[in-house]
């Protein structure tokens, strides 16, 4: 790999991990100055386990270590084992870099993966690149909140569960920009 790749892989990866945090960042600064003793808030871990402000930070805190962790071991550290076959469509080759095979590929939606480190790295990109689409989205909802009773009302008529299902289409998006990229990879060598 050229030194220009690497410090590119290296830039992109340190503009991920600040966006992630600065995302995180607005997503909760935002949510204090709208319900600070969080009793309009959202979050699943606030309705279902009522966590306060503590848990919710240090829950928070844990999973962007996690996740950034993963991040850093997609960019850096997984070298995928790719498929010695030419000409597969990418079916065939998200089936092998799952199952190391070209066959499996409706077990991605079942069956965890026998390639664990494709996994962590699958993780790693889509959870990540996820978490900034739906901060900034979260946070931004949140501000319009805080200052326009249009919104407020507009709000309560579901947006929160259409933000829901915007974060699943987000992992639909970004799992399937994760395998184009990888596939990309392998066209490219092939």
């Amino acid at each position: 790999m050229k030194n220009n790749e690497k410090r590119h892989i290296k830039i992109n990866f340190i503009i991920l991990v600040l966006l992630v945090i600065i995302g995180r960042l607005y997503d909760a600064t935002t949510t204090y100055l709208y319900t600070p003793d969080l009793t309009n808030e959202a979050n699943v871990l606030v309705k279902l386990f009522d966590a306060g402000w503590t848990s919710i930070a240090i829950i928070q805190s844990t999973l962007i270590i996690l996740i950034l962790f993963l991040l850093y071991f997609y960019f850096f550290r997984f070298k995928p084992d790719l498929p010695r076959e030419k000409n597969l469509n990418i079916k065939q080759f998200a089936s092998f870099l799952f199952f190391n095979d070209t066959i499996s590929f409706n077990k991605i939606f079942y069956k965890t993966p026998k390639n664990k480190k494709t996994l962590f790295a699958a993780i790693g990109y889509i959870v990540s690149m996820t978490l900034i689409a739906i901060s900034f989205v979260v946070g931004t909802s949140t501000t319009f909140l805080i200052i326009s009773d249009n919104y407020r009302e507009i709000y309560k008529q579901g947006i929160p569960y259409i933000l829901y299902l915007l974060i699943v289409g987000l992992i639909v998006y970004f799992t399937i920009r994760f395998f184009k990229i990888e596939f990309k990879k392998y066209k490219q060598i092939t």
